[in-house]
This record gives C-alpha cells, sequence and structure tokens, in this order.
C-alpha cells in the first residue's frame, strides 16, 4: 500500500520540493482550476506547504519570483509551522504564531479572493486557547454553540462554500480545548454544520460526525473500545456518510482521507460489505490515521499488514453478498443561511 493520494502530479511536485526545486509546485498551482470551487487548490497547496515547511524554499521562490500565490503559499507554511511547534510545545511557539498571522494578513491584502488566507487564520485559532483575540470569540445564532471563530470560517465559506478543509480546521479547534472546546462542543458543531448545509454540494460535511467518533472513541475506557463502533448511532453516522457522501460524489472529489476514515468507521461497526466499496476506493492510497491509533506503536509494515487484512476481510465478506439496497437521495434539510 502507499501513503499519498490519486494526485500524480501533486506527489512529483512534492518530489520536487524534496530536491529543492519549487518551480513545479507555483506550475501546479498555477495551473489548477478553481472555476468550480478551490477544494483542488486548498488541499494542494496544503499538502505541498506541509512538505516546504521544514526548509526555505518557498521563501527562496518568494524572494527570486514574487507574486500572489508565493504569498499565499508563505502563509501556508508560517502557519504550518507554528501548528508544528504549537504540537512540540515549542517556546518560540507564541513568536511563530505572530509571524503567521502576519503573513496571514498579507495574503488576505494580495489575495481577496482566495479562501486560504481565512483558512490559515482559522488553523492558527488553536494557538490562542485562552480565546484573547476578539475573532476568536465571535458569537453564533445558535446558543447552543459557544463562542469562537465563527467570523473566519464564514469568510472562507463566503469565498469556497463548504470548503473541506475550513469545516474541519474548525472542528479541530473544538476538538483542541481551545476556548471551551470539548468533544461534545465539537458533536454540536457537526451537527449544526448537516443541519443546514445544501446537498450534494456540502456532502463532504457528512463525515464530520465520523471524525468525531473516533475522538470520542480515543477518549473511552480501554475495555469499551471495541463496542463503541458497534454503538447504532456510531454505525448510522457511518452508513448515512456512505449513501450521501461515498455514493453521491465524483471519486475524484473524495478526500484520500475521508475514504480512509469512512472505511475504518464501517470495518470496525462490523459493516464489511458496506466497507468493500470504500477499500476498493482507496486503492493503495492510505493514511496513517485512524489506522495508526490502533496501532500506536507499529512499523509502517505493520499499520500496512493490518490494514490489508482488514480490507480483504471485507472484500471476501462483500464477495459472499448482494449489495446492499441504498436510499440514493438524502433527506430534505432546512437550508437556514450560514450565521
Amino acid at each position: 500500500m502507499q501513503i499519498g493520494g490519486h494526485d500524480t502530479a501533486l506527489r512529483t511536485a512534492a518530489q520536487e520540493l524534496g530536491a529543492g526545486h519549487w518551480m513545479s509546485m507555483r506550475g501546479l498551482l498555477a495551473t489548477t482550476d478553481v472555476s468550480r470551487s478551490w477544494a483542488t487548490w486548498t488541499y494542494r497547496s496544503q499538502v505541498l506547504a506541509a512538505a516546504a515547511a521544514g526548509s526555505n524554499i518557498v521563501e527562496t521562490w518568494h524572494a527570486e519570483a514574487p507574486d500572489v500565490t508565493s504569498v499565499v503559499m508563505t502563509a501556508r507554511v508560517t502557519t504550518e509551522r507554528a501548528l508544528r511547534a504549537r504540537t512540540a510545545r515549542h517556546p518560540d511557539t507564541h513568536a511563530l504564531w505572530h509571524t503567521a498571522m502576519a503573513k496571514c494578513r498579507a495574503a488576505v491584502y494580495d489575495a481577496p479572493d482566495n479562501p486560504v488566507p481565512w483558512i490559515c487564520f482559522l488553523a492558527l485559532a488553536v494557538i490562542d486557547e485562552g480565546q484573547q483575540e476578539a475573532e476568536h470569540r465571535v458569537r453564533t445564532p445558535d446558543p447552543m454553540l459557544p463562542p469562537g471563530p465563527w467570523g473566519l470560517l464564514q469568510r472562507a465559506h463566503h469565498l469556497d462554500p463548504y470548503n473541506r478543509e475550513a469545516y474541519h480546521r474548525m472542528l479541530q479547534y473544538w476538538l483542541s480545548g481551545a476556548g471551551t472546546g470539548t468533544v461534545a462542543t465539537a458533536e454540536g458543531y457537526a451537527r449544526w454544520a448537516l443541519s443546514w448545509a445544501e446537498q450534494p454540494a456540502g456532502a463532504a460535511l457528512l463525515m464530520l460526525p465520523v471524525y468525531v467518533r473516533l475522538e470520542r472513541w480515543l477518549r473511552q475506557p480501554r475495555d469499551s473500545l471495541d463496542m463503541h463502533w458497534l454503538n447504532p448511532y456510531a454505525i448510522q453516522d457511518a452508513t448515512t456518510a456512505l449513501d450521501r457522501w461515498f455514493a453521491l460524489t465524483a471519486p475524484a472529489d473524495q478526500s484520500v482521507q475521508d475514504l480512509n476514515y469512512l472505511a475504518h468507521a464501517l470495518w470496525a461497526g462490523q459493516q464489511y460489505t458496506e466497507a468493500a466499496p470504500v477499500f476498493e476506493a482507496m486503492g493503495r492510497h492510505i493514511t496513517p490515521r485512524p489506522w495508526s491509533d490502533r496501532l500506536p506503536e507499529s512499523t509502517d509494515a505493520e499499520l500496512h499488514d493490518f490494514i490489508a487484512r482488514a480490507r480483504a476481510r471485507c472484500l471476501t465478506h462483500a464477495a459472499g453478498k448482494p449489495p446492499p439496497r441504498r436510499a440514493g437521495t438524502p433527506p430534505a434539510h432546512s437550508h437556514r443561511p450560514f450565521l
């Protein structure tokens, strides 16, 4: 199995970064079509920033051939560095945070139509755990949800409705414990997002409850881990995502990470027949999480073997049964305007 995605051009550009060359990155982002949505551009810029954060290659690009995209990618890279510093509890975290915030402000000014700078602002909100910044304690009309960086999410949504990364960054904010965030808050947020998201445009948001399920599972006593996924509500979250995200979204628009999370949730819930087509859609492209949460001390080979056995079990089980009948039309939602 191969860790990564189906995006061959992205893998090539990332490999070029490893060799110290930035031109493939610039070329890839310049030719990425954003006329329908910013989803692909957002994802590619996120992956490239993660690959470039350990070097000064983006700064070199900006110094040698400055353009709007290099400004946005500088915001991306400095955001990634600040988040890594937070994870490592590095003493320079707040200095890196302020640097990233300044770069994001520059990117918003130079690229007002691009949602990525606002997504970066949203990602950086987790560092402000005490909600010292006013933009991190904005109230929402829903009285069941606490103040948070709602305005940043609204900005990103306005520029690219239902942008997957933006909504996941907000989910991570609540799961991080920033502000008054808890797993219960994250679950409430996920349900809120689904209560008004139009379908199929907002289909990616159907995966949010599956991500929350994993976090709730990780926080439970060890002796109840297996039963968590057999809970009818956990199974419903997974099968709903299967019916209304996986079945109704074009393969090119399916996140590899979402495929891995959905395959894991269905397999863990013993929905083997339902999981089989998701494993097939994954192919050899896997993401460490959620699988590594089951085998935290495993080697890559052990992790790959574990996933291969889960995949084989689901495919074998599905081969002996007819495909399940599914309702292909999502239920009606009350389409309330965002915020």
